[in-house]
């Protein structure tokens, strides 16, 4: 934040001609100036843009009026939002590369799925944000850093396979055969992912035109119903064909679309809550259209 070194705004009169009160940092002295005498002065080439923000509020209208040094704040919150979120992406992307080689049976329901699929869901929900706020663009954009990101991590792991171990560590064949696996899944889940994302990224984008930005659940419900069910067909199909039977395949397919699915329904609520605190976040009264 910028540092008054000569003048420092203290407020304004409540008088029929509002004017600034002005403190002359190097006697203390208060000086009362009218705004616009103040705006053309060079006294304000000293203020921190707070008190330029609140100079121009006063000068040019009410307090909802926004100014460039609002639009630098919003502008400021909504990057850093947007990076915050491409990041979790990233993390949940390479989270399900790594946990997606284990299948695992849940017996009450019958369901045979990898650990995976408890975390994949929520990257459906930060493309729903990212497509209200930044728009389709954007919304790719990030899609395509997490699946780099995805790939430049297993490469890496891929690299120190192939480098000569101890021979008293123990872990050499099985660390080998961990890093084959996820290679395996790299390609199904990559396959998956980008297919998947971009349709749900498109249907939420022509699914808010057609609604004029109503009914929130109608998009997410949809577009996540049909991007979870080409997801799962694919990631299943690619990741474990000659691994498992095609009934367990089946069955995987199945349990999968149905926890996705159950996602994006409970899902619904946080992401209208997400989204008006967003709003409020960086003070949008407007969404950014897709484009």
């Amino acid at each position: 934040m910028d540092c008054n070194k000569k003048y420092k705004l203290l407020g304004f009169s409540r008088a029929e001609t509002i004017k600034a009160n002005i403190m002359v940092l190097a006697t203390g002295k208060h000086i009362n100036i009218g705004l616009q005498e103040l705006e053309n002065s060079i006294i304000t080439d000293d203020f921190n843009r707070h008190e330029l923000k609140a100079l121009y509020r006063r000068l040019y209208g009410d307090a909802n009026t926004v100014t460039s040094y609002d639009l630098a704040d919003r502008h400021e919150r909504s990057w850093y939002a947007y990076v915050m979120i491409s990041v979790a992406m990233s993390v949940i992307y390479i989270l399900c590369t790594i946990s997606g080689i284990k299948a695992i049976q849940i017996s009450l329901i019958n369901f045979v799925v990898p650990p995976a699929i408890f975390f994949y869901p929520l990257t459906f929900i930060f493309v729903d944000i990212l497509n209200e706020f930044f728009g389709l663009r954007m919304a790719r954009r990030t899609i395509l850093i997490s699946f780099i990101s995805n790939i430049l991590f297993v490469t890496g792991l891929w690299a120190t396979s192939l480098l000569p171990g101890l021979n008293e560590w123990d872990l050499n064949q099985p660390y080998s055969e961990f890093v084959d696996s996820i290679t395996a899944v790299l390609f199904a889940s990559s396959c998956a992912y980008l297919i998947s994302e971009n349709i749900n990224s498109l249907l939420l984008c022509k699914i808010k035109k057609l609604t004029n930005s109503r009914f929130l659940f109608i998009r997410v419900i949809t577009s996540t119903a049909v991007a979870s069910a080409i997801d799962s067909i694919i990631f299943c199909t690619l990741a474990f064909y000659n691994i498992l039977s095609i009934e367990t395949i089946n069955t995987m397919i199945i349990s999968q679309i149905i926890i996705k699915l159950a996602y994006a329904v409970i899902g619904v609520g946080p992401i209208y809550a997400f989204r008006e605190l967003f709003r409020r976040y960086i003070n949008a009264p407007n969404q950014k259209e897709c484009i």
